[in-house]
């Protein structure tokens, strides 16, 4: 790892014109979790290492009508949250199964969804319910649907200068539950296979589906939103039509072929996974 300077910014503001005039010899991180394994490998160096640990204000957890997260909240501290799991238990869920506890407590929910690695558990969760990243820089700050914030693989939309300071996650309407799971080879700590969110929405009088969706992680360049779980809508979530979905939905997946295994496989996980996560979904919702 070769010499580099440090620097600890107060303000958004301050950190945002360093960025900015530094370009592509600045590094950012947030909690550290991944950045500081990618400076001791070498993978990235930098002319100067951007610390927001010193930025006020990126820290905590507001739930009122929307779910408000800081950029430098901690995903252990998302898991915890009271608000979060009672209205939000979806995103909660998948928080919990980040990594292990030690990186919880050190990653932030933020850089998760900044670094763009299309593997993680966060950013699925928030695809699923519909958030949105707030991003701000010297000009001002902006607010991106998560749809729109991914171009691919730890490519985002931000602009030079642009920093990740919050997430806004909407209420779900009442009558929904929620569900993230994954599968991994070997332990549970490992990248995922695959992984798949769902929310699903019920009538209380009729029992129907009011509304549906469904996101996949490690199912192409970055997080997909499955189309497909909009077929549930007006029906009986029974098994039977979430199997149909479920099949639907893989089949909207691009997933690549590496050492957790080829195409054809990953699609069948997906196909399992979505599944299962509606119908516990759906089960929530019921209870």
């Amino acid at each position: 790892m070769r010499p580099f300077e440090y620097i600890r910014p107060g303000a958004v503001g301050e950190a945002s014109q360093i960025l900015a005039e530094r370009g592509d010899g600045a590094f950012l991180i947030g909690g550290g979790s991944a950045a500081v394994v990618m400076l001791r490998l070498g993978v990235v160096r930098p002319e100067c290492v951007v610390d927001l640990g010193g930025v006020a204000g990126l820290r905590g957890i507001e739930a009122n009508g929307a779910l408000r997260i800081g950029a430098l909240t901690p995903i252990r501290a998302l898991e915890l949250d009271g608000g979060a799991r009672s209205r939000w238990g979806l995103l909660a869920e998948a928080a919990s199964q980040v990594a292990n506890v030690r990186v919880r407590n050190a990653a932030t929910v933020g850089g998760a969804v900044a670094y763009g690695e299309p593997q993680t558990d966060t950013p699925t969760a928030l695809t699923a319910l519909g958030a949105s990243v707030r991003a701000a820089s010297a000009k001002g700050e902006r607010a991106v649907p998560i749809g729109e914030f991914y171009l691919g693989p730890y490519e985002t939309v931000l602009a030079p200068g642009e920093i990740v300071v919050g997430v806004d996650v909407p209420e779900p309407p009442p009558h929904t539950g929620g569900a993230h799971l994954k599968f991994t080879i070997g332990s549970p700590e490992n990248k995922p296979v695959a992984n798949a969110s769902a929310l699903v929405t019920l009538d209380p009088a009729s029992g129907k589906c009011a509304g549906a969706r469904a996101a996949m992680g490690a199912a192409g360049p970055t997080p997909v939103a499955a189309q497909a779980a909009e077929g549930l809508l007006g029906e009986f979530p029974s098994p039977e039509r979430i199997a149909e979905v479920a099949a639907a939905a893989a089949e909207e997946a691009d997933p690549m072929e590496d050492l957790r295994g080829p195409v054809w496989h990953k699609r069948r996980v997906l196909k399992v996974l979505v599944e299962r996560a509606l119908l516990c979904a759906t089960q929530r919702a019921q209870a």
